[in-house]
């Protein structure tokens, strides 16, 4: 009987995830305007590794998702929101820890880490600012990692995460086919 509440909770939590996922994830801004607006937009067909390919501060971040073999899932029929580092934010790691993260033997700790930085569903700028507006300026997003993740306004931008040290969307962010590339500073730290 106790896995049966177990579950139950999770399954309720699970639901509260996914309808605020679902209310960022509106494909248009109802109050008019294009759906672009404010948005570096790609090519519909375009997929999500193909624009990254073409994104220069994120060549780190598609040559880990590469590694990672991530790219075939997010290209797939889903729809994906990632929040990826760009260059400088995985160039501050020591290099032995890039390197490292990056070979064969660390892949699940790879996957780990990216997961952390994919949430599912379409959320663009417009849906996020609205939902921090609607929501006293912080949203939790569910992401295909351990831990769901925060995003709160912080003066002009939008931070991820609590502290000081937290990364911020930086630039507009891309559509890519059915997903939304954002740019942060730093890499989302992994749950405590």
């Amino acid at each position: 009987m106790g896995a049966n509440k177990s579950c139950r909770a999770a399954v309720q939590k699970l639901s509260i995830a996914i309808a605020l996922t679902a209310m960022l994830g509106a494909c248009q801004d109802k109050q008019g305007g294009s759906e672009t607006d404010g948005v570096s937009a790609t090519a519909d067909s375009e997929t999500l590794t193909m624009a990254l390919g073409n994104i220069g501060d994120l060549s780190i971040s598609s040559r880990l998702i590469e590694a990672a073999q991530l790219g075939s899932a997010l290209d797939g029929e889903g729809s994906y929101t990632v929040f990826l580092p760009v260059d400088d934010a995985w160039t501050a790691l020591d290099a032995a820890e890039l390197e490292a993260i990056e070979s064969a033997e660390n892949r699940p700790q790879l996957i780990a880490v990216l997961r952390q930085h994919i949430a599912p569903g379409f959320i663009l700028a417009a849906d996020l600012e609205k939902g921090l507006s609607e929501k006293d300026g912080s949203v939790t997003v569910t992401t295909m990692g351990a831990m769901p993740v925060s995003l709160r306004r912080d003066g002009e931008s939008i931070a991820l995460g609590q502290g000081k040290d937290a990364p911020h969307i930086v630039g507009s962010p891309v559509i890519a086919g059915n997903d939304v590339i954002y740019r942060i500073d730093r890499l989302i730290p992994p749950p405590e």
